[in-house]
């Protein structure tokens, strides 16, 4: 069986617009055509045209109203004033022929001048008195054809069309004078009286253009159907009329020609046409079979897929469910039955309003669902809704349904239980945060460990400064003192001056040293002037011990830190010195303590040789001190350095951070100053 070519839905359109269109188009070009002969002898074979075509102006009139009409029927503006337009003329269109046959065929049937040519006669239209009046039986096609286009779009309680009966009828009528003319059974002549032939080929147009204007009504959608009934009829009806007419012909000039006799014309027409159909019928048959039987063959794929599909979805615990486009529910697996707790006749057919209990979850997935629709694209949704056996978390992705021709025809989704996953990334979530907070409690008792022993440390150094100055130093006083008088007191010769001046420097380096040793454990100006001093006198040490150019920048300001702050600072400039003297190889260093609203920034730069790149993420032991210091107080430390081109060593402790208040000069200061 031959295939439907083309487009489904590109062939009905094809059929309800351009089909019409043509029709109409062709009936009012053929009654012009005739018109244009009225008054003229026009010749054709011997034969005038008039005579062949006697065409009647009240015919040409309605032929033009129903093809106009016919054309309004598949015209469907956009705007609806137009469309209001539209109908309300071919309403009037209708009216007016169908008014015009039953004025002809009242003329008739009971003798009153109510048909058109007698308008036209009051008119002053002068007739071509060879074209005759119009038949009656075009007049009874005129009224039927004027209301099959009136009430074209019209239904019945069981879904029929009169307006498709009524254009069959009217095919059917006009029929029977085109049947004699072409058996000879009426002369031309005659035709006049009844219907002329080209009128009935104008009316099985008209008729064909209603049809083919509503595609979808019942009888047009039979015939228009892809299924195996639309081809079938599409195929064996035409063909058997052809053949069943050939045939006919065929025999009749046998006949004629005295091939046979007139009574054997029956027998042969019979036995030929029965042969005919019986190969027609038996190969569409066969045809009929192969389509079965390959539709059979993918209608057990399609089981057998659609089983396949059933056990997956019915197998697998995530809930899987099919929408239309209104948002209803058309597919369900068991998993989602279960979910929202009811059967499956409850669910299918049913909105997420009367699926589930709580308005808010409903109004979240009809949402869910157009964004879906609208984007044209998946989508993947997490929600804790309300449920017949609790409140659960679904992970959902949703996807849209496409049919074949790509249209958005709903969505599918499915749906994962994450209600347990998420109970248990909340409890991971709360042992987290309390093993978070036990390590920054940990880490505050390991600062504060650290801050105490660093404060431990600097009362030892302290301590140790002050026995140092206050034993220690003493005690070189009074030797010093003594070993004065002493040494006035020896002779005055060459062998005792030497020794006494020997005595007299082992002396003095002993006190340079002790005193280098207390500066290095703690600096008395540091606890008298404050850091500013303490970084400059240290720089100025550095530069006389070291051989290196330092420069020390400090702020004009007077500055007050927490003693914490100040020894940090201090030991923080100690230890870069330090690194620089032993490893820069610079000749030039810069301190500069700056004092802003948030920060405290040290920072101490040289031009040495750098830190090796081998060497740049190493830490010495004095720069893990530094930062332990900045950390303990809240700040950081940032190192920057290159090859031969020095080290920046940038120190910001944060004065929030760090508790930095000004504060007074006790006792501790006043203890040192007085020692």
């Amino acid at each position: 069986m031959s295939k439907p070519t083309g487009h489904p839905r590109r062939r009905l359109r094809l059929y309800s617009f351009i089909t019409p269109l043509l029709c109409a188009a062709v009936v009012v070009i053929s009654a012009a055509l005739t018109m244009f002969n009225v008054g003229r002898d026009l010749w054709v074979f011997d034969y005038r045209l008039r005579d062949i075509l006697p065409i009647q102006v009240d015919t040409v009139i309605c032929f033009v109203l129903a093809g106009l009409a016919l054309a309004l029927r598949c015209l469907t503006p956009s705007r609806r004033i137009l469309r209001t337009a539209c109908v309300a003329l071919l309403s009037l269109l209708s009216i007016t022929v169908v008014l015009l046959g039953l004025g002809v065929l009242a003329q008739s049937l009971f003798g009153t001048p109510t048909g058109l040519d007698n308008v036209l006669d009051a008119l002053g239209y002068v007739r071509n008195p060879h074209t005759g009046r119009m038949a009656p039986l075009t007049a009874l096609g005129f009224i039927l054809t004027g209301l099959n286009l009136l009430l074209m779009d019209y239904r019945t309680r069981r879904g029929n069309y009169p307006a498709e009966y009524g254009a069959f009828v009217v095919a059917g009528l006009m029929c029977i004078p085109l049947i004699g003319h072409l058996y000879n059974v009426m002369s031309i002549e005659e035709s006049a009286q009844v219907m002329a032939p080209y009128i009935s080929i104008d009316f099985f147009v008209l008729s064909i253009g209603i049809l083919m204007a509503r595609p979808s009504h019942p009888l047009m959608s039979l015939w228009n159907s892809t299924s195996p009934g639309g081809p079938l009829l599409r195929r064996l009806l035409p063909n058997s009329v052809i053949l069943l007419v050939c045939l006919d012909f065929m025999i009749k000039w046998g006949v004629q020609n005295h091939l046979y006799g007139s009574e054997m014309a029956s027998p042969l027409l019979i036995l030929l046409s029965s042969s005919l159909l019986f190969v027609m019928f038996c190969r569409t048959a066969s045809l009929l079979n192969r389509e079965y039987e390959g539709r059979r063959m993918g209608e057990a794929a399609l089981a057998e897929s659609n089983a396949l599909l059933r056990v997956v979805s019915d197998s697998t615990p995530d809930a899987i469910f099919v929408k239309d486009e209104t948002g209803r529910m058309i597919f369900a697996n068991p998993a989602q039955l279960r979910l929202l707790g009811k059967e499956y006749d409850e669910v299918i057919g049913r909105s997420s309003r009367e699926l589930y209990d709580n308005p808010v979850d409903a109004d979240a997935v009809d949402r869910e669902d157009q964004r879906v629709l609208e984007s044209g694209q998946a989508m993947a949704f997490e929600a804790t809704m309300h449920f017949p056996h609790g409140q659960r978390t679904l992970h959902s992705t949703k996807a849209p349904w496409r049919n074949d021709r790509g249209e958005v025809m709903g969505l599918v989704g499915i749906s994962t239980d994450i209600t347990e996953r998420k109970r248990m990334e909340m409890a991971l979530k709360a042992h987290e945060t309390q093993l978070e907070a036990l390590v920054a409690a940990r880490t505050a008792e390991v600062s504060e460990l650290i801050g105490h022993l660093e404060t431990t440390r600097e009362e030892e150094k302290r301590a140790i400064a002050r026995e140092l100055h206050d034993d220690l130093g003493s005690a070189l006083t009074a030797l010093n003192m003594h070993l004065s008088l002493l040494f006035q007191q020896m002779p005055d010769e060459p062998k005792f001056a030497e020794r006494a001046t020997k005595v007299k420097t082992l002396l003095s380096s002993i006190t340079g040293a002790t005193r280098r040793i207390q500066i290095g454990l703690r600096p008395d100006k540091l606890d008298v002037f404050g850091i500013k001093v303490a970084i400059a006198e240290q720089a100025a040490e550095f530069e006389k011990y070291s051989g290196v150019h330092c420069v020390a920048s400090v702020p004009d300001d007077a500055v007050h830190y927490a003693p914490r702050v100040d020894i940090a600072l201090f030991r923080m400039v100690q230890e870069a010195l330090n690194n620089i003297a032993k490893h820069a190889q610079a000749t030039r260093v810069d301190v500069v303590l700056d004092d802003t609203d948030d920060e405290i920034i040290l920072s101490v730069r040289d031009n040495g040789v750098g830190i090796p790149v081998g060497k740049s993420n190493t830490l010495t032991h004095g720069l893990r001190g530094m930062r332990e210091r900045a950390g303990y107080l809240g700040g950081s430390v940032r190192i920057e350095s290159a090859p031969g081109k020095g080290t920046l060593i940038v120190i910001a402790i944060p004065k929030t951070a760090a508790n930095m208040q000004p504060v007074e000069q006790g006792s501790e200061n006043t203890e040192v100053a007085n020692g």
